[in-house]
């Protein structure tokens, strides 16, 4: 999957040797559906968190989007 992504986060597209936030050993985590456990992608840790504040919902991130946007 790390190759796959080319070492980059899914939604930031950061390289993972980019990371200033991450830990040596932990620069990309592992993004999982918390309902079904199906595993999504590779995150940074800014990314993932922000997932799951928003609860990994579409609506709210959309929400959120809309927001940044001004609409």
């Amino acid at each position: 999957m790390k190759q796959e992504q080319g070492g980059r986060c899914a939604i930031c597209m950061v390289h993972e040797d980019d990371l200033e936030h991450a830990t040596f050993r932990n620069k990309l985590v592992v993004d999982h559906n918390h309902r079904t456990g199906e595993v999504r992608g590779l995150l940074c840790s800014r990314c993932n968190i922000a997932l799951g504040h928003l609860d990994d919902s579409p609506v709210k991130l959309r929400n959120a989007l809309n927001y940044l946007l001004g609409e």
